[in-house]
């Protein structure tokens, strides 16, 4: 996997071994990264990013390579987590990041700032957790009023309501589909 931009451009990650996670594809990486700098024109200088269910890390460190100023990656498989740190240590963002194996369900402690974007990519066909998880980090107060979230899931699946938030887009690119929230 590449990272499509920033002062990390071209620079390969791994990604972990194994079924249990499912990589954001690079096209769709690419199509969801230009919506957000040119469709909403988000800037990422200086950004709180948060990567929940965060397989590879390939999106927190795809923020990172734009400029946000620190990314927290969340999952709960050890090989993922694994595969996050060595991505880290090989791009030198081990200082810009924090990496903590934990159910993204069960979030109950405070990141270093509050947070200006969080992307969150579940196993298809469990949305449910990104409900879960971002609704229990809203009631905490832990998301800038200007922030965003970009869920991940499959094009086939109905796009999906968050408590407290508004659906400002929605983006199908192939198999995939990004919804992009704020809160309301």
């Amino acid at each position: 996997m590449k990272i499509i931009s920033g002062n990390l451009s071209g620079r390969v990650i791994k990604s972990p071994k194994g079924r249990v996670t499912r990589p954001t594809s690079a096209r769709a990486k690419e199509s969801l990264f230009n919506f957000l700098v040119h469709g909403l024109k988000f800037n990422f200088d200086q950004m709180h990013v948060l990567d929940l269910f965060a397989g590879s890390g390939s999106l927190g460190i795809e923020a990172l390579s734009r400029g946000a100023k620190f990314c927290s990656f969340i999952d709960n498989d050890m090989n993922s987590i694994t595969t996050i740190k060595n991505n880290l240590e090989y791009l030198g963002l081990e200082k810009k990041s924090f990496v903590k194996k934990y159910d993204a369900t069960k979030i109950n402690f405070k990141f270093k700032s509050s947070l200006d974007l969080i992307f969150s990519d579940p196993p298809y066909k469990n949305f449910s957790q990104t409900k879960i998880a971002i609704e229990r980090i809203n009631k905490k107060k832990l998301i800038n009023d200007n922030g965003i979230i970009v869920t991940e899931l499959s094009s086939k699946d109905e796009t999906q309501t968050i408590e407290g938030f508004i659906i400002n887009d929605k983006k199908i690119i192939g198999d995939t589909q990004f919804c992009i929230y704020s809160l309301n």
